[in-house]
């Protein structure tokens, strides 16, 4: 029987490959990040299962319908049974997999303690400094234009609008991560994401300052 230990190690492993041909921003570090927002929203929060927790943000991206045509649950549910992780625990780790984007997180469904500390993790990493490396970095691996003011924005900076296909990066920042901090799950999430969210509004100021001098 392996220790929690053991496991996390391995599945490290697997998911560290398995991140290979995504784009940096999507890549190992992101991994890395998001589990260590989520293991602290978990200390901060007191609730959920750590280890469903850690497994969880580890598991996050497997499948990623960006990168992978393969099953991302099916991928779960493999290499946890031959673990030897319990059926509850692979479950979760595989409700996180399913229900963490944010077409899914848009919806009005209820959420296991995991899934809002793993979800709120995701989404902290994709808004602030690292998230705005992150779009201009996933924009360039896209081709996306950086900005194109033929089409039109829904609102200025700090408002966002509903479209689901951007433009350009820039209006990718109205589309979705403006959107990110009023979708918090946890009293953690929400306030570790009032200042990413603020320098955002306040880069996009200064972006379109630059851009309309």
């Amino acid at each position: 029987m392996k220790s929690e230990e053991e496991i996390i190690t391995e599945v490290s492993d697997f998911v560290r490959e398995a991140m290979q041909q995504h784009d940096s921003g999507h890549g190992w570090s992101h991994i890395e990040r998001v589990v260590r927002l989520a293991l602290a929203i978990y200390e901060s929060e007191g609730r959920g299962d750590r280890f469903t927790i850690e497994l969880g943000a580890l598991m996050h991206d497997v499948g990623d319908h960006k990168f992978a045509a393969h099953d991302g649950p099916a991928e779960i549910r493999r290499l946890l049974g031959s673990l030897g992780v319990d059926t509850r625990v692979t479950d979760e780790v595989v409700n996180i997999n399913e229900n963490i984007s944010f077409s899914k997180g848009s919806h009005a469904v209820v959420k296991s303690d995991e899934l809002q500390i793993v979800q709120d993790a995701d989404r902290l990493d994709a808004i602030g400094a690292i998230g705005i490396a992150r779009a201009f970095g996933y924009g360039g691996f896209r081709g996306r234009d950086i900005y194109d003011p033929r089409a039109g924005l829904a609102g200025q900076p700090g408002l966002a609008s509903s479209s689901k296909n951007s433009a350009s990066t820039v209006h990718h920042f109205y589309d979705k991560l403006l959107m990110l901090r009023e979708m918090m799950n946890t009293a953690t999430g929400r306030k570790l994401a009032d200042e990413r969210h603020d320098f955002m509004v306040k880069y996009l100021e200064q972006f379109f300052r630059e851009w309309n001098t």
